[in-house]
């Protein structure tokens, strides 16, 4: 489904179905109750929105739907002005999410794994190439959707190796 804020204004305007940078229709099932999103902010207020919402969809959302359904729950939004976040990432009590979103797959899966590489240095004393090669042993990458033509590529890293 889709969270996200609103995107820079020098975008100009932006259809509901482009997962980018502010987050968007990033259609991310392991994005569930208990989970928390990062997201860049660019607006004042950020404008967070919500929708979408999917009772089941798989990893790798290949046609045009999942099973779509209304939402209601309770998102907790906090400002964290200690953190640089460029792209969207997540994080659950046992893994850390990085994503990548491109309309090139593989170019989607770089930035994942890019992303994985800065989390894993940011929160152990791994360097980028140790972090980088512990991606390769423990991390794995899954298809997130393909029925955009931004798609997106998510890798998930147990915290338990950090």
């Amino acid at each position: 489904g889709i969270m996200g804020v609103a995107p820079p204004k020098e975008w100009g305007r932006v259809g509901s179905p482009e997962p980018r940078a502010f987050g968007g229709n990033m259609d991310n099932k392991d994005l569930r109750p208990g989970s928390t999103l990062y997201l860049p902010v660019f607006n004042e207020g950020a404008l967070f929105s919500a929708g979408d919402g999917h009772g089941c969809q798989g990893h790798g959302e290949v046609c045009i739907t999942a099973l779509e359904t209304a939402l209601n729950g309770k998102f907790r939004l906090t400002v964290r002005k200690d953190m640089n976040i460029k792209q969207p990432f997540a994080e659950t009590n046992e893994q850390l999410i990085s994503m990548g979103l491109n309309t090139d797959l593989d170019e989607a899966a770089r930035q994942a794994v890019r992303e994985m590489v800065r989390l894993v240095t940011e929160r152990s004393e791994l360097n980028r190439n140790q972090a980088y090669m512990l991606c390769s042993l423990v991390a794995d990458l899954h298809v997130t959707q393909l029925v955009d033509i931004v798609k997106g590529i998510h890798m998930i890293m147990p915290k338990k190796y950090l």
